[in-house]
């Protein structure tokens, strides 16, 4: 089950997973498959523990021939990139924003 900000926007997800480096969310939007990674690095005021630097990264998954052949490729404009973007800006409690 998707979290509901992005259920609500008819994007299925699976069960997240946790990696070595943060965790993983396999997510569907339209006929396009992606994987949601995200980690983070704490900030040692102690004030917040949410408090720090994460990272959202958005990997289109690709066939291997769309591998091959370069297609398929995710684009600046992609609509689950823009939708991430919403959402966290958004949210009251999230503050700087950017693609890097």
């Amino acid at each position: 089950m998707a979290p509901p900000k992005l259920a609500n926007e008819h994007i299925e997800a699976t069960q997240p997973y946790q990696e070595d480096w943060g965790c993983e969310l396999p997510v569907t939007h339209g006929s396009n498959a992606y994987y949601l990674c995200m980690s983070g690095n704490p900030d040692d005021s102690g004030a917040n523990n949410d408090d720090g630097e994460w990272r959202i990264i958005v990997q289109k998954r690709r066939s291997i021939w769309q591998r091959v052949t370069g297609k398929g490729k995710i684009t600046i404009g992609d609509p689950l990139v823009r939708l991430i973007e919403e959402i966290l800006s958004g949210e009251p409690t999230i503050r700087n924003v950017r693609r890097a």
